[in-house]
């Protein structure tokens, strides 16, 4: 590698994402007695992430690195400019019906596309959700996505929440494991090649 990339992820939602003080689960679904948030899957892969990409020689910021770790969506942006960020990865879980499924990932500008391609690709092929293929932000349920205010970004709706299929794919240590292999791996040859 010929320089020390520096990664930026970013675990979606969680304390005072959009309020301050107040803990945004992001998508959730419940199991039993047990509530499922995707505040709580993300930050799963995140942790995961961290791991393989320092393996790679990667320096890694995370806007967030536990549940009660702080970090308003309009701080994400900045944290990344902050520390020299060569890409920020947003993580997410999608939730429609509990019948929607499959991976897709959001980006800005033409530039991301290839990076927004190798990071679905990386999903997909790992966890064989189905593929949703990559959107523009405005094909997003909101008109603009802040994350995506960083020059070299995208975010990655790892899968539905609510599809009991897809959540298990999410939550399975070893299918995790393989896929932040793989994305690490695609978003590093993305960058240096």
């Amino acid at each position: 590698m010929p320089r020390k990339l520096t990664i930026i992820l970013d675990p979606g939602h969680g304390m005072g994402n959009r309020k301050p003080g107040v803990y945004d689960p992001g998508a959730t679904v419940r199991v039993g007695k047990e509530e499922i948030t995707e505040a709580g899957i993300v930050m799963d892969w995140a942790n995961e992430l961290k791991v393989q990409f320092e393996a790679l020689g990667c320096k890694v910021i995370r806007t967030r690195i536990n549940s009660s770790d702080v970090c308003s969506i309009s701080e994400r942006v900045p944290i990344a400019h902050k520390y020299g960020g060569h890409v920020l990865l947003s993580l997410h879980c999608n939730a429609a019906d509990g019948k929607a499924n499959g991976t897709e990932t959001f980006y800005r500008g033409a530039s991301n596309e290839p990076l927004a391609k190798a990071c679905n690709d990386a999903i997909v092929s790992s966890l064989g959700t189905k593929n949703r293929g990559l959107k523009t932000e405005n094909q997003s349920q909101h008109s603009r996505l802040a994350v995506l205010g960083f020059p070299r970004a995208c975010l990655i709706e790892l899968g539905f929440i609510d599809h009991a299929a897809d959540r298990a794919r999410m939550q399975d240590q070893q299918m995790m494991l393989l896929a932040c292999q793989k994305l690490s791996e695609a978003v590093v040859h993305c960058l240096t090649t």
